[in-house]
């Protein structure tokens, strides 16, 4: 059977960030993934439609806070937007950020800025980033359960998770994904780690994304990336 499932959790990614050109009142700094799922569409032309963008706070907001906040300013905007509670780390500095997805156009970030000062929350005028950071983002996962430790996202399109045993450290993580995908045995992919919270425990996760995504190609990943 099919279960829908409601978690709070967190998606770990070592990703290039570009600032955003765009005059906004006070100029505050505004960045983009510049290369989203790499690993999957390679050299591929960014698309004009916004993806996963990251506002600067001046201090940092809590995902509960951020959802408290998401009605009034869906309100504002007329759109509904998926605000996310984020941690950008850039060398040996933490910076907190707001991660919107699911944003109409890049026109109404100036309007978006508007809502989230009129609920006090203030960005960031100037920031310095190296080319990579990594980016710790806690959101809500909506999933549905295709087989015990298999899950397809029901918010995001193209996106599963497979439940393994332990957090690996980057280095370690990349090699076997790296591995994984020269061999040839599985479809092409992107992956980055997570965990899920559920019943006061950690489960850790990998998520996958590809547009030939489906339970058989999850559980391919899955074999593989436990053999190594």
């Amino acid at each position: 059977m099919e279960n829908t499932i409601h978690l709070n959790g967190i998606i770990i990614k070592h990703e290039k960030l570009a600032q955003i050109s765009l005059r906004t009142p006070d100029n505050v700094y505004i960045a983009e993934a510049s290369s989203p799922y790499a690993d999957y569409y390679g050299h591929a032309p960014r698309s004009a439609t916004p993806n996963s963008i990251f506002l600067f706070t001046k201090k940092f907001y809590f995902l509960e806070q951020l959802m408290c906040y998401s009605p009034s300013i869906e309100k504002c905007l007329f759109e509904r937007i998926n605000l996310a509670s984020a941690i950008v780390e850039s060398g040996d500095k933490q910076f907190p950020a707001i991660r919107v997805k699911d944003f109409p156009d890049y026109s109404q970030l100036v309007k978006l800025q508007k809502c989230l000062s009129e609920k006090k929350i203030n960005l960031v005028e100037k920031l310095h980033l190296e080319e990579e950071v990594k980016t710790i983002v806690s959101k809500v996962f909506i999933l549905k359960e295709l087989e015990s430790d298999f899950f397809i996202d029901q918010v995001e399109e193209h996106k599963g998770y497979f439940i393994v045993d332990r957090h690996f450290d980057s280095e370690e993580f990349q090699q076997a994904i790296t591995q994984i995908r020269y061999n040839g045995v599985c479809k092409l992919f992107d992956a980055e780690q997570g965990v899920l919270f559920s019943n006061g425990k950690l489960i850790h996760i990998v998520r996958i994304f590809s547009e030939a995504l489906d339970l058989d190609m999850l559980k391919c990943l899955r074999k593989e990336f436990v053999k190594l």
